[in-house]
Parts: structure tokens; C-alpha cells; sequence
């Protein structure tokens, strides 16, 4: 009895060399390090109404900057309050890949996603004006403040410092898609998937 538990025990050993285990939901991300990050620091990002900025508050704090925001036809779609998805916004964020170019890249619910300035004007309508690189932005600066300063606004909290500037504009824009309530069984569509990326 004792030789055959030796050998069971064997067997395993040798799977394990052959099938390396996952020791994460692979289904959902695309490494360890990506599931730990969906656990730590995005799990404890806040949503307030679910919304990410507070339209008077918001207004408030970007005065000096909301006729560029409304020129590159920003502006509305930073305050509009319409539902979006936590857990789908999340597991984008979690997933995403870093770059040195404005083409986004992660995966969602077993789907790889792509997304350029070009599509971003075909599915939202938002002007990117031959943008090369989102750390080419004019106003970078201000709207770094406005974004990432978490100081200077209550609500803004819930977008995390430790997430880009790039990141942050690209997730204003996917936290306003139309995707299927969370917690239904409905997966998104293509175009879905592209607006989602959107947000990255």
C-alpha cells in the first residue's frame, strides 16, 4: 500500500513538471501579478454614485482648463453620470499592458483587446487631433492635476494615483460604455469590447 501512495505521488510530481499548475484565474487575467493587482489596489478603488467626478465639484477644480476639455469635446462625458460596470472597468485596468505608444492593449473576460486614437473617434466621437502619444497631450500638466491629484478633490480618490494620466482619460471614456449590467450573462460585444478599451 505504502509503494502505491510512493507512486501516486510520483505520477503527480511528473504532471506537474509536464503541465505547469496556473496558480491564477486565467480565464479572467493574464498573469498573477495582474489578478494581485485586481485584488489590492483596485479592489479598494471606491465608486461614488456610480460615477467618477462629482459635475459641480469637478467643474470647480478644472476652471481653468474646461474650455480646452469642451473644445476637444471632453468635457460632457468626464461628468455625465451614466451607469457603468466596476468589476468589468476593474478587470481592464488590471489586465492592462504598459506601453510607450497610445494603443491600448488588455483582456476582458477571455477577450484580447486593441484599441488606437482611431477608434476612439469612431466609436465615441472624441477628437484626439493627430495625437502620437497620450504623454504628448497638450496641458498635460493641468490635467494632471485634475486627474491625479488626489488631494485636491474628494471624488477624484476613487481613479487611484497610482494609476497614468493616459490610463485615466482612457478609463473616463470605458467607464461610459453600454456593457451588460454586472452580473449578467450577457458578454459584450465587439464593439463593446472596443469602448471598453477606450477607457484603458
Amino acid at each position: 500500500m505504502a509503494s502505491k501512495r510512493r507512486k501516486s505521488v510520483k505520477t503527480s510530481k511528473n504532471a506537474k513538471t509536464s503541465n505547469p499548475v496556473i496558480d491564477f484565474e486565467d480565464d479572467l487575467f493574464l498573469s498573477k501579478k495582474n489578478e494581485q493587482r485586481y485584488n489590492s489596489v483596485l479592489n479598494s478603488v471606491k465608486l461614488h454614485n456610480k460615477k467618477w467626478f462629482d459635475k459641480d465639484i469637478f467643474v470647480s477644480n478644472i476652471a481653468s482648463i474646461k474650455t480646452w476639455l469642451e473644445n476637444m469635446g471632453w468635457f460632457d462625458y468626464l461628468c455625465s453620470s451614466q451607469n457603468f460596470y466596476p468589476r468589468l472597468v476593474k478587470l481592464v485596468y488590471a489586465n492592462l499592458e504598459k506601453t510607450t505608444t497610445c494603443v491600448t492593449k488588455s483582456f476582458i473576460l477571455g477577450n484580447h483587446v486593441k484599441i488606437s486614437p482611431e477608434i476612439i473617434v469612431e466609436t465615441l466621437g472624441i477628437p484626439y487631433f493627430g495625437i502620437t502619444h497620450f504623454n504628448d497631450i497638450e496641458k498635460s500638466n493641468a490635467l494632471e492635476i485634475c486627474l491625479e491629484r488626489y488631494d485636491l478633490n474628494p471624488l477624484t480618490t476613487v481613479t487611484s494615483s497610482h494609476l497614468p494620466i493616459a490610463t485615466h482619460i482612457l478609463l473616463l471614456i470605458v467607464t461610459k460604455t453600454l456593457l451588460p449590467r454586472e452580473g449578467s450573462h450577457t458578454l459584450p460585444s465587439k464593439r463593446d469590447l472596443k469602448l471598453v478599451a477606450c477607457i484603458v
